[in-house]
Order: C-alpha cells, then sequence, then structure tokens
C-alpha cells in the first residue's frame, strides 16, 4: 500500500510540474515578424525645431493616404489640417482619457481604410544631457465604427549611431485609416522626424 501512495504521489508530481511548463509556454508573448508591405512614409522634419512635438501631453494624429505613400509636412501644433493635427490634449497613455484623445483628432479628414501592420518613429532626442526619463508611446486607431485605442506603451530605445530615439508600434489592424501617436506624460516633449506605416493589402497574422 505503501509503494502504491508513493507511485501516485510521483505522478501526481509530474503532472502537476508538466502542468506548469505547459502554462509557462502558453503565457510566453508571441512573437512578432516583420513581413513584407507597402511603406507610407511621413517626413516631418521641416516642422519646427524639426519634427512634431511629442510628450508631456504632446501628440499628433495624421490620415492614411495610400495614394500618397510619401508625404513631406511641416505642422505646428494647435494648427488646424484635415491631414495631420498636432495637439496638447492633457492625456497621455493613461486609461479613461481616450474622449480627450478623440475629440482633438475629430477633424481629420477621410482617409484610405488599409490594413495596417506596423509604425516605426523616429525622434530628436532632447539635447538636455543630465535628463533622466522613462516611458514611450501608445495609439489609436480610427476605423468605421470610430476611434479604437491601445494604452500600452511601447518603449522608446536610443539608436547612438544615428543619434535618434526610435520606437516601433505593432498595430495589427484592419480598416484602419487614420492613426494618432499619444505619448506618456513622462516623455519629454521632443520632435518626431519622421513616421513609417507598413500596410498590408490582406490582414497577416502574428507569427510564434
Amino acid at each position: 500500500m505503501t509503494q502504491l501512495k508513493s507511485r501516485h504521489g510521483a505522478l501526481a508530481a509530474a503532472l502537476m510540474i508538466a502542468a506548469g511548463v505547459c502554462a509557462q509556454a502558453s503565457a510566453a508573448p508571441p512573437t512578432m515578424v516583420l513581413s513584407p508591405g507597402i511603406k507610407l512614409a511621413f517626413d516631418f522634419s521641416t516642422s519646427p525645431n524639426g519634427g512634431v512635438p511629442g510628450g508631456t501631453f504632446d501628440n499628433f494624429a495624421f490620415v492614411l493616404d495610400l495614394n500618397r505613400p510619401d508625404q513631406k509636412l511641416t505642422v505646428k501644433s494647435g494648427q488646424q489640417r484635415k491631414d495631420v493635427v498636432a495637439t496638447y490634449d492633457y492625456a497621455d497613455c493613461s486609461k479613461n482619457q481616450e474622449s480627450l484623445l478623440e475629440q482633438t483628432a475629430s477633424g481629420l479628414a477621410p482617409g484610405t481604410a488599409t490594413f495596417v501592420d506596423y509604425v516605426d518613429i523616429e525622434m530628436i532626442p532632447t539635447k538636455q544631457k543630465d535628463l533622466i526619463w522613462s516611458g514611450g508611446v501608445c495609439y489609436g486607431f480610427r476605423t468605421t465604427t470610430g476611434w479604437h485605442w491601445n494604452l500600452t506603451s511601447t518603449p522608446l530605445t536610443y539608436d547612438a549611431t544615428a543619434k535618434l530615439l526610435r520606437g516601433r508600434i505593432w498595430v495589427k489592424q484592419p480598416d484602419v485609416d487614420a492613426l494618432k501617436l499619444v505619448f506618456d506624460y513622462s516623455v519629454p516633449t521632443q520632435s518626431v522626424r519622421s513616421v513609417k506605416v507598413t500596410t498590408q493589402p490582406v490582414e497577416i497574422n502574428i507569427v510564434k
């Protein structure tokens, strides 16, 4: 009897370990994979301070137009435009501020609905060398049903070779005709020099 109980105990322990391994495997985050696509390039380098302001409540939204894959745009904060708008929102990547973020993007014109795979941004870092900060960028996207928000921040990383801050935002959403980039309040206001949006003619799944 004692030997039988021992075997049962060993079997139960093995099953628990196996379940734990499976749970860890299923909890592993999916791996995003770069895929071929059509890029929409937005060059904001002719704007004041070399780009669109982003950080400390400075956010901006822009329309996607597949007929204009390369755009060079001079944008001033608060300027009323139909294709891009930079605003001081009193809102960042925190929850329950979505209405503020949507309100300042309400004047954007309709764009070309497309499947957005991912977005790459380049920022000119602050010249204040002793400034220590953390944080990143989140986003909203507009479809035929309105604005939708993913307020989980993507970290901004410093590229020492190019002397730029970079961020890649995985969107993976269909029917998108406009985007809004939103920055954590902890990010000091810096200039977004360029944005590249990679689109797909059909939905591309996350590859694990």
